[in-house]
């Protein structure tokens, strides 16, 4: 009983919205990207880890160290 809606629109980096919702209230947590600078470390971070790690990498986990 989850509802997922993805919207697309020219001119957005990146907007993320999650609200929670049930009888009489919501809550509401949000994420903006002004420019594609805040992506930049990501970035960085998979370059250095895909030039050390042979074959299949699945996750996340142990590119951040986690």
């Amino acid at each position: 009983g989850v509802n997922i809606h993805s919207v697309r629109m020219p001119g957005r980096v990146a907007h993320h919205e999650l609200v929670f919702g049930t009888l009489g209230q919501t809550l509401s947590i949000r994420h903006d990207s002004i420019n594609r600078e805040s992506f930049m470390p990501g970035v960085v971070m998979a370059i250095h880890a895909v030039v050390k790690a042979p074959g299949l990498t699945v996750g996340l986990e142990s590119v951040m160290g986690l």
